[in-house]
């Protein structure tokens, strides 16, 4: 139905976004909701579910924060960051997650209007009869076939992209299948085998952003020129505490994985060690490089500078890289302590895999060219941007990664590294800075039992007890047990493009091996 005619608009929903969960994995629960209710009259939103309708009438009792939008008093006004109360001229009369009787719903009317005991169609009418202007928010379709209009909460405007299901590989079939599809480029047999376990292991570890998705691109570079996978890494300094490596435009993997070893060995010998990195290109999850460090018994930190595509705090534009940073902290008989994260609020390849498995995002994880919020994951590559994290206290912390790892081990910055996707006949020309540090320097410090104390404190403050992820290493850990007893799902899309369709595969409900 469309809006009446001659009735003046009493209040105006734009551009709602709700969302839940951690930064970097929330589940949206509203996805842009824009509806207008004029005096008089009854607009029912019809929810599919009782999270998302409870989610919008929390928001309107002001019992909970939007990520983005606004509501208006007397019409459309200008979207922005939405208040935590109702304008004047509106107020919840009833508001209930669910009723003792009947689905989710809450009635609306501007502050003159009657105030019912109980929220429902009979209420409603009594209000919109009086020239209130009523939002009726509900799960059951028979109390929406009341109301003037239904607006469906969520329904999108189109089809959505129904994704097929990924294909799981065990760990060993699709490093193989990797490295195949490296060698059969051109790849020496050597260095395809390093960028392929560089690449699944980030599979493995739930980091799909930076795993074999990447393939198909990477091929196309070693096609057009970005990539020259004959160039050998060259040791432009050799002495001293810093030492530089000429990655001369090759894999990135290969001048990553030397100059870890090179940290870290140099590291357990002298104390510190740091090796810097030029004229390289992608060079992966960060992470993948940790044994080196473990092996050698020291504490390693990796920092990376990127092209540009994260966006300032409130700006639109993409304008610094999406640099990363990665700790690795040895423990002796068990896993490392590993924190690796990107400087943006998400990794851009986490938005890449899911256009790759025709999925939104959530709304926080990217920006739109005009700096709005978009669920939409193909905005990324039409002029988007990720936010950076954590406002200006993740700007700053993206500053402190382009001083050491671009300024100091590269003389670059964010700004000046080329994109692999828009130019993949060129090398990135981005940079990395290894840093080492052996305990055995510091007076060899009780590292793991201090850690225990770390770990032990953080866990203390959850009251009912911790999650189950509640530091950094338990998501990846969780990710590698999934790998092991099910496989390593990759897009289906990703295997049409690496014409992988004779690949050996995972079996369909465990027992992928490594």
């Amino acid at each position: 139905m469309t809006e009446p005619a001659g009735r003046p608009p009493a209040f105006r929903i734009a551009d709602l976004i709700v969302a839940e969960g951690p930064e970097g994995a929330e589940r949206i629960l509203i996805a842009g909701l824009t509806v207008t209710v004029s005096a008089g009259e009854i607009v029912a939103v019809l929810a599919d579910d009782t999270g998302s309708a409870a989610a919008l009438i929390q928001v309107l009792a002001g019992r909970r924060r939007a990520q983005y939008g606004a509501i208006d008093a007397g019409g459309a006004g200008r979207s922005r960051r939405i208040r935590p109360s109702l304008p004047a001229g509106v107020s919840v009369v009833a508001a209930h997650e669910r009723c003792p009787d009947g689905p989710a719903h809450v009635v609306v009317v501007d502050a003159t209007g009657t105030r019912p005991a109980e929220s429902g169609a009979k209420p409603a009418h009594a209000a919109a009869r009086r020239g209130g202007a009523v939002l009726l928010v509900t799960t059951d379709a028979e109390v929406a076939a009341s109301a003037d209009r239904t607006v469906h909460l969520n329904r999108a405007p189109r089809p959505e992209r129904r994704p097929k299901a990924a294909v799981r590989f065990t760990t060993q079939a699709l490093r193989e299948a990797a490295a195949g599809s490296l060698t059969a480029a051109g790849v020496d047999a050597e260095r395809a085998a390093l960028v392929a376990r560089v690449l699944v292991d980030a599979d493995v570890r739930g980091h799909f952003s930076h795993g074999v998705g990447l393939l198909p691109m990477y091929l196309d570079r070693l096609r057009q020129g970005g990539i020259d996978p004959t160039a050998e890494p060259e040791w432009s300094q050799e002495e001293g505490s810093v030492v530089r490596l000429d990655a001369r435009g090759g894999f990135g993997q290969v001048a990553a994985d030397l100059a870890a070893e090179r940290c870290a060995e140099r590291a357990a010998r002298t104390g510190l060690a740091a090796v810097a990195v030029r004229g390289n290109n992608h060079v992966g999850m960060l992470a993948a490089y940790r044994e080196h460090f473990v092996r050698h018994g020291v504490v390693g930190l990796v920092l990376n500078v990127s092209g540009p595509s994260v966006a300032a705090p409130g700006a639109g534009r993409p304008t610094l890289g999406n640099d990363a940073v990665c700790m690795v902290v040895p423990r002796a008989g068990g896993s490392p302590l590993v924190v690796d994260f990107a400087t943006g609020t998400v990794a851009s390849g986490k938005i890449r895999h899911a256009a790759h498995r025709g999925e939104r995002v959530p709304a926080n994880w990217l920006v739109d060219r005009e700096g709005r919020p978009t669920t939409d994951p193909e905005e990324l590559d039409r002029g988007g941007a990720v936010p950076v994290f954590g406002g200006y206290k993740g700007l700053g912390v993206a500053v402190i990664t382009e001083v050491l790892a671009g300024i100091l081990a590269g003389g670059t910055v964010s700004p000046l590294v080329h994109k692999q996707r828009a130019e993949p006949e060129r090398a990135m020309d981005c940079s990395q800075l290894f840093l080492a540090l052996s305990p055995d320097a510091f007076g060899n410090p009780p590292v793991e039992e201090l850690l225990d104390v770390l770990s032990g404190a953080v866990a203390a403050g959850y009251p009912q007890g911790p999650p189950e992820v509640h530091l950094p290493e338990q998501q990846e850990r969780l990710a590698e047990t999934m790998a092991a007893e099910h496989g390593v799902p990759v897009p289906a899309s990703v295997v049409e493009q690496l014409g992988w369709g004779a690949v050996r595969t995972a079996p369909a409900t465990a027992g992928g091996t490594a």
